[in-house]
């Protein structure tokens, strides 16, 4: 199985290369709903402990890097607080000049040694983007999301509790 940040390494080239995931134009947050209550810096992996992640905090920004997979870019996270819930939006360090940079979002959690993230389910999202009217665009068969950052905050607190509007969670474990 691969880690959330895999899969948001793999989501940063999805506009490039057309992938089924369902990014955003414009981000989560403005610097209010930053937050840093979390704790997230270290070093983190899944249950077949083949990748480690390691987070770093610089400034407002959470840098996650994989020193064990050459393939894997830098992902940036920002910590975003809506409501109760916590989220982050994920973006690529190292967005190449022609390429639309997008942010991917997910829940957040910290319990203990136990981080849990839950990106948005891209059918789920595509399907209540169509159905609502909420504003996007098609790509090469890939829905990405165009509206401000207030709309989308809105639209993301609003389907917070759904259940089927995120993934089944991804558990990572820090490394001590």
């Amino acid at each position: 199985m691969k880690s959330i940040l895999t899969i948001a390494t793999l989501a940063a080239a999805a506009l490039a290369t057309g992938c089924g995931v369902t990014l955003s134009l414009h981000p989560l947050y403005t610097d209010k709903e930053l937050a840093s209550d979390l704790q997230l810096e270290g070093k983190w992996t899944d249950d077949d402990a083949k990748d480690i992640w390691v987070v770093r905090k610089d400034g407002n920004v959470y840098v996650a890097t994989c020193p064990t997979d050459t393939d894997s870019e830098a992902i940036e996270m920002r910590l975003v607080r809506l409501g109760d819930h916590h989220f982050l939006d994920l973006t690529s360090k190292n967005t190449p000049s022609l390429a639309i940079p997008g942010h991917l979002f997910a829940k957040v959690s910290v319990a203990g040694d136990e981080l849990q993230i839950q990106t948005m389910g891209s059918k789920w999202l595509e399907q209540k983007a169509r159905e609502t009217g909420f504003p996007y665009l098609e790509l090469d068969k890939q829905v990405i999301l165009t509206a401000p950052t207030p709309d989308v905050q809105k639209f993301v607190l609003l389907h917070a509790g759904e259940p089927d509007a995120f993934e089944d969670a991804e558990r990572l474990h820090r490394v001590r």
